[in-house]
This record gives structure tokens, sequence and C-alpha cells, in this order.
């Protein structure tokens, strides 16, 4: 059953990556806003049953104001920049360069602030994965003619390799946070909610400003719904780790993790006609040999996308 629970929560992160590509051409911020909208509605049901057994939904403001923090972050950094990157790149790169960005800064930040330690095998897998983010990042002109169907913009492409970066980093801090969080005794419900409730202020009031109400309303109801899917599959697949982590060892469940690198490829190639080229595979097999080196260490962070 864990086994079962990782491999699906990769898939199902595969889908909603996927359904975000597939809707490229709308605002960025107002996509990201969209897609938190799912995950209060799930928790709130669990919320409200934790309320009616008399469990505390907190323990402490200050814990409560480090999540609030890391969730504005993480959504106005981290999945704006994602997005940002998927309509630049393609989902086939911007996910492995963002899923090695995540792992690297996670081990970082989890040395630095939760001081867990770095093996040697850890420090070589980061390594590795840091290879592959150039490996790929070498690969992005060619993904981003592929994407826009013609002649790429040097510099849009240059930040978009940037932000996928930066989104790894902005949910790298959130899921330390997180991690924080837990530990201390803040439900895992409350804190999801809070997350999303951070993004939907956010992305929704900047959204606004940007675009207005009567582009908002404009949009289409087949984008809208594919903007929910997206979020339903975030959630989903993000409890389907949680689960997967409580049934098998966070060494096996990275393993597992690693294919969502080979699955986005296969998603962007086969789904969106994406550039197959050799800076993409070489660099979605330094990925998955990375994470795969990462989960014989000692040092195995694991960094779910929840935001």
């Amino acid at each position: 059953m864990g086994t079962l629970c990782g491999l699906a929560s990769a898939a199902i992160y595969t889908a909603s990556n996927s359904f975000l590509r597939a809707v490229n051409d709308c605002d960025v911020v107002w996509v990201s806003a969209v897609k938190a909208m799912p995950t209060v509605v799930f928790m709130a049901p669990w919320l409200w049953l934790m309320v009616r057994r008399g469990d505390p939904l907190f323990r402490s403001w200050q814990v409560v104001g480090m999540v609030a923090a890391a969730g504005l972050g993480g959504q106005l950094i981290g999945n704006v920049s994602f997005q940002f990157a998927l309509s630049e790149l393609g989902v086939a790169l911007t996910v492995p360069l963002t899923l090695g960005g995540m792992i690297v800064s996670a081990s970082v930040l989890s040395r630095v602030f939760l001081h867990e330690p770095i093996t040697l095998k850890a420090a070589s897998a980061l390594g590795v994965l840091l290879l592959a983010m150039v490996v790929l990042s070498l690969g992005a002109q060619e993904a981003g003619e592929s994407v826009s169907r013609g002649p790429a913009n040097g510099s849009q492409i240059l930040l978009a390799v940037g932000a996928g970066g930066l989104c790894g980093l902005a949910y790298s801090v959130l899921n330390v946070v997180i991690r924080y969080g837990v530990v201390r005794g803040m439900p895992l419900a409350t804190t999801l909610f809070i997350v999303s409730i951070t993004g939907i202020v956010s992305l929704g009031a900047v959204s606004w400003w940007r675009l207005g109400l009567d582009n908002i309303l404009a949009t289409t109801g087949d984008d809208l719904l594919i903007m929910v899917l997206a979020g339903v599959c975030n959630t989903v697949a993000f409890l389907a780790l949680t689960r997967s982590l409580q049934l098998t060892s966070v060494v096996y469940v990275n393993a597992l993790n690693a294919t969502q690198a080979a699955l986005a490829a296969l998603a962007g190639v086969v789904l969106f006609q994406e550039a197959l080229s050799s800076w993409l595979l070489v660099g979605v097999l330094l990925t998955v040999v990375g994470l795969v080196i990462l989960t014989r260490s000692r040092s195995v962070p694991v960094v779910p996308r929840e935001v």
C-alpha cells in the first residue's frame, strides 16, 4: 500500500502539472490563485471535525505566523514562478529543474535550520542534482522554441530558468517550515488550510489588481475547470504522499518520488509535443540518479509540493 500511494502521488502530481501546462496561455497569477482553492475545500471539513472532537487547531501563534509567512512566499514566489516557467519552458524541463532545486535547497535549509546532517553520499547526490540543473538549463532554448512553436526570446528563457530554480527554493523554505510546525504539534490540516487561504487572498488580490474583475470573469469555463482540476490533483497527490510516508520509509518514498521527473518528461513530449532533446534526456537521467543516490544516504529530505 505504501508503494501504491507513493507511485500514485508521483502520477497525480504529473497530472496536476499537465493541467497547469494546458492553461499556460492564462495569467500565471490567476491560475495559481484558482489552484489554491480546492485545498481549502478539502481541509475545511477536516478542521470542522477537529473542532467537533475538541482537538486544538494549533498550539502556537508564533508557528501560525511562520507558516503564514512561508505560505505567502510559497504562493507568490513558488507557484507563480512555477507557472511562468511552465509557460516558457514546458512541463518536461520545468519539473525536473524545479525538483532538483527543491531537493538541493531543502537539504541546505534542513542542515542550517533543523540541524539535520548531510552525509558524504547526500553531498554527492546534491552535486549530481546541481549538474542536472545545469544540463537542463542548456536545453532551455530548444524547449522554449518547442513551447512557443517558433523563435524564443533569449531573455525570457533565461528568466524562466531562474524562475524554475527560485520556485524550488520557495517550495523548500515552505516545506522546512511545515516540518518545523508539524514537529511542534501543528496539525497538518491546519497547516495546509493556512497556506491555501494565504494563497487565495494574496494571489486573488494581485489578480484583481493586474486583470480587473471583467478579465477575471472572462475566464472560460474550460480553463477554469482545468485550473480547479490542477488544484484537486495537487491536494490528492500530497495526501497520497503523506500516507506513503506513514506506511513505508522516507528513503523508499524518495525513490518513488524520483519517477516524477521521468513522468513529466513523458507527459511533455507525448501530450504537448515538447522537444525531446539530448539535454532533456541527460538532465532527467541525472535528476533520477541524484535522487536514487540520495535514497542511500542517511540524510534524506522529503520535499512534497503542496502550496
